[in-house]
């Protein structure tokens, strides 16, 4: 076989499946992110559940005596609604999780002993290490209470599915257009083939070893070779488009844009490790809307909606790029801000409350009025973001019982 012919069929071989590496590697990273995220949000709500549980009974044995998990989750759940939201809100909300959880978990005490059966395994069964490896501690105070095990593949929503199905049709779309251009470049242009195949077998095995789906060759030509090189950048582009928008999804809150608490508590515990570290200031501030209740029961929940878009976007255009902002839950905000010591904070924090007070927030309805309350923590000795937060959440009701719309900050 002459060597053109065989460049001409390495090239072919190489461009199909380079295209099904790019869409299979594409679908792997998109299917382990979206589950990580079910698996996170749906551990955190079992977490929490688990959590009431032994709170309200002292021990998984004594619960068990008095009420089963299964119908504390269902009693708790009338009670009290989904906990990111307001008390007042909670009555209205229907949960679309309840009855139909994205995973099962299986709950074993510490030394490996399933209490809540699951798949399998009964209650009083050993697992294997194996399976021991993969658990989540769920603490009670300063002690692991008992663990958690994910079981089998996630159950997903109608939305849900639809969602991967629309990303599955497009990676293979694109998939396909790659293939058709790698074929028709190959045939014709095999000679020219191989610096730039080498280019693009280089780009592809960075997409799988480190999980970076924008990868960029080099356009030597504006001939079918070069078209090749700018087929794979451009579907390069938009598949990493694609895995950004779902990630951004994930952690953004739906109706403020702003970040969502799981997201926020991850950056804001990074932040607070490398400032203990390094002496640096670092302070946290929670807000609440004051009467945010009156705001939903005389104006409507549209018009509460509208309050929390417009609240959140002039805290978006009053913070630093330095600073995390998200939506706490309801009617609450967080803000972290870096190198920022506690006095620099309260000065930042009583201009946003001016703000929020000043807005002409008569325009959306003459009687309307928003105002917020602070509270405000910088202490770093606390030893973690969450005791600072708890701190600064302390001194947000200090400063609700004090008449609202004021700052309470935390004094050392």
């Amino acid at each position: 076989m002459k060597l053109r012919s065989k460049l001409t069929a390495t090239l072919l071989i190489a461009g199909l499946v380079s295209a099904a590496m790019v869409g299979g590697t594409a679908y792997w990273l998109l299917m382990r992110d979206f589950s990580q995220s079910l698996m996170d949000d749906a551990f955190g709500n079992f977490q929490r559940d688990v959590t009431a549980y032994l709170q309200k009974y002292g021990t998984w044995e004594e619960a068990q005596r008095n009420e089963s998990f299964n119908h504390f989750v269902h009693e708790h759940h009338l009670r009290n609604g989904p906990p990111i939201l307001p008390r007042q809100l909670r009555e209205n909300i229907t949960l679309p999780r309840i009855g139909r959880p994205p995973f099962h978990f299986l709950l074993l005490t510490p030394d490996g002993r399933v209490v809540n059966a699951a798949g399998d395994y009964i209650v009083g069964d050993f697992v294997p290490q194996s399976l021991l490896d993969d658990a989540r501690p769920i603490r009670l105070g300063d002690r692991i209470a008992v663990l958690a095990i994910p079981l089998g593949r996630p159950i997903l929503t109608p939305e849900e599915q639809s969602y991967l199905d629309a990303m599955r049709r497009a990676l293979l779309t694109g998939v396909l257009a790659a293939a058709v251009v790698a074929i028709l470049l190959g045939l014709l242009f095999g000679r020219r083939m191989s610096v730039t195949l080498d280019e693009l077998t280089t780009a592809i095995h960075s997409m799988r070893n480190d999980g970076e789906l924008q990868q960029q060759v080099q356009v030597r030509t504006k001939d079918e070779l070069g078209e090749l090189a700018a087929a794979f950048n451009q579907m390069s582009a938009e598949l990493a488009f694609a895995h950004n928008e779902l990630r951004e999804l994930s952690i953004r809150d739906p109706l403020t844009q702003l970040y969502n608490r799981r997201h926020f508590n991850e950056q804001a515990g990074q932040l607070f490790q490398q400032a203990k570290r390094f002496g640096h200031p670092l302070s946290v501030m929670i807000a609440d809307l004051d009467h945010f209740k009156q705001i939903n029961d005389n104006f409507s929940h549209a018009m509460g909606d509208e309050v929390l878009r417009r609240v959140g976007t002039l805290l978006r255009q009053h913070s630093r790029k330095s600073d995390i902002l998200a939506r706490h839950g309801g009617e609450e905000f967080v803000i972290l801000f870096a190198e920022t010591t506690l006095h620099q904070a309260i000065n930042h924090c009583e201009h946003l409350r001016q703000l929020i007070e000043s807005q002409p927030w008569h325009e959306l309805n003459p009687d309307l009025r928003v105002t917020m309350s602070i509270g405000v923590s910088a202490d770093l000795n606390l030893g973690s973001i969450e005791k600072m937060l708890h701190q600064a959440d302390d001194r947000l009701y200090a400063a609700k019982h004090a008449g609202r719309n004021r700052v309470e900050p935390a004094v050392a």
